[in-house]
């Protein structure tokens, strides 16, 4: 008989990874919350090694012809293979080279190939990877530091880097360390236009979006005021920002660019697509922002590091951030206790290099409620496919159609297109429209042949399959862990007891194999449309 709620320790684990699987229970009642919690804070630099070997295996189906023959522009051989996923590796002069000559030098089929290989291997990470904590937080901050991928075809080409090297290395890091590092991510910087800000006209639109989605919050913007009327905190800085504030930040944050082959003090910057500072695009005229004065600080960089100071220290930033990562984790009303130790690990911590692991820390296991409080945070359509995968133990192989299948539900990877990042309330994914076509998918899933499965019938236990009552349960404990609701439990049943169910089919004379594998499918994917397993 299965229990009438989840136990604590799945309760927590569905909270922060991407699906609790039995296994993963079994190992955190086994050496505790916090010693899981401790663990999953101290991974490997790269991939576990389970996790890279198959990553290293993967292959995609790439076809493209070569130009016409009266073509003048294009230069590529005919290319017909399965490769491997070059460009999650690749580093930014090679991903900038084949986007720049995309439909000259190289088919337009690489450019995209790029955007497919890093979609693959998210799905593949976030549904195989030992360190789900982590991959918790790559999304998180992904979303925060959002770069939609159909802006700007050099920003998406360059996104691998920007998820290899800026987002993964500093998901647990210290934010200040991060927020310099999105700041100079060639990613980001054409993304959000600072590539382009130049000395006689700054650009404002990445100054803005640092200050309203970064660090300080929308609440922090105090529009058109004068800074002279605004308060002054008891750190001696600004309480909030002003549209003033913005202007002066362009200018501190003015030739942070790209080596694009445009004109330097001196000569021109090379043409790599890397992150360089150039002088000649730096405007040395700004003064006070948030009440600081950066203007004595005219060498290089300075001005924009002391501007990325005063941002990621001010105690706005912490309540933002902060409040953000809470509603991630517990939903849109998460714990005011957690919240407050979230606060107090932040501000606390602001020169630790692993700030933002002792802030999850505080957050997680530091008090009970990541195990008591009941769940309420619906998983996007993309996290209930992942979850839907992770506990019946399926296979994640690369497939090109990876960087597509949700765009249509706004919850494709890296497809959001305001730099704001995807809603994260629940009301957003509870559209009737989007929650059939969410449903619809999960009936698909477990067919394609990209997502190969230890076989279903071979995971239910023979006593299992005797009874409608005996598989539903079964396969309700593993995906959610305990009883659905009445209706829905005795609707399973009843199913289970159809012709289609998976005791009539195993009981059916001369059944096939596959057919009783079928019946398996339409079960999860049955138990995946209910309303437990659409909370984690």
């Amino acid at each position: 008989m299965l229990p009438a709620t989840s136990s604590p320790i799945r309760t927590a684990l569905n909270r922060v990874t991407f699906g609790a699987r039995d296994t993963d229970v079994a190992i955190a009642d086994n050496i505790g919350w916090g010693a899981w919690v401790d663990d999953q804070l101290r991974p490997p630099v790269g991939d576990d090694p389970a996790l890279a070997s198959h990553l290293a295996r993967q292959t995609m189906k790439i076809k493209y012809a070569a130009p016409a023959e009266n073509d003048t522009r294009g230069q590529w051989l005919a290319t017909d293979e399965d490769r491997t996923l070059n460009y999650i590796n690749a580093d930014t002069p090679t991903l900038w080279n084949i986007t720049r000559n995309a439909g000259s030098l190289f088919s337009n089929a690489e450019r995209t190939r790029i955007r497919q290989e890093l979609a693959a291997a998210t799905w593949i990470r976030n549904g195989h990877s030992r360190y789900q904590l982590r991959e918790f937080m790559v999304d998180f901050w992904h979303n925060h530091f959002n770069i939609g991928k159909n802006e700007n075809e050099l920003a998406t080409s360059l996104l691998p880097v920007f998820d290899r090297a800026t987002i993964r290395p500093n998901a647990f890091g210290n934010f200040r360390t991060l927020l310099e590092a999105t700041a100079t991510a060639p990613s980001m910087l054409i993304y959000l236009d600072n590539w382009v800000s130049s000395a006689t006209t700054p650009n404002e639109n990445y100054a803005r979006e640092i200050m309203e989605l970064h660090t300080l919050g929308g609440t922090a913007y105090l529009g058109t005021a004068s800074p002279a009327t605004v308060a002054m905190g008891p750190n001696g800085l600004a309480v909030g920002f002003t549209d003033t504030d913005v202007i002066q930040a362009s200018r501190a944050l003015s030739g942070w660019t790209i080596g694009y082959g445009q004109a330097a003090t001196t000569g021109t910057m090379p043409n790599t697509g890397e992150f360089a500072f150039n002088a000649r695009q730096h405007n040395k005229q700004a003064g006070a922002i948030l009440g600081y004065n950066v203007s004595s600080a005219l060498n290089d960089m300075t001005q924009g590091q002391r501007l990325i100071n005063i941002l990621a220290y001010h105690p706005a930033t912490a309540s933002f951030v902060v409040g953000k990562l809470a509603r991630r984790i517990f939903g849109d009303t998460p714990p005011q206790a957690v919240i407050d130790r979230g606060l107090a690990a932040w501000l606390g911590n602001q020169m630790a290099p692993d700030q933002i692991a002792r802030v999850l820390r505080a957050m997680l296991t530091e008090g009970t409620e990541v195990m008591t409080v009941p769940p309420s945070k619906v998983r996007r359509p993309y996290e209930r496919i992942i979850a839907m995968a992770r506990t019946t133990e399926m296979i994640f192989n690369a497939g090109t159609f990876m960087t597509s299948l949700l765009d249509g539900l706004n919850d494709g990877l890296f497809a959001w297109q305001a730099p704001n990042g995807r809603p994260d309330v629940n009301d957003f994914w509870l559209a009737t429209g989007a929650t059939i076509a969410t449903w619809n998918l999960l009936f698909q899933v477990p067919n394609f042949t990209e997502f190969t499965a230890a076989s279903l019938t071979m995971q239910s236990p023979q006593d299992a399959m005797t009874s409608p009552t005996a598989i539903t349960e079964y396969w309700v404990g593993r995906m959610v862990g305990h009883q659905l609701n009445t209706a829905a439990m005795t609707s399973l049943v009843a199913d289970q007891a159809g012709s289609n169910g998976v005791p009539a089919i195993v009981k059916t004379r001369n059944v096939t194999a596959a057919r009783i594998e079928t019946a398996h499918r339409r079960l999860i994917s049955l138990i995946a449309t209910s309303e437990e397993f659409s909370l984690r």
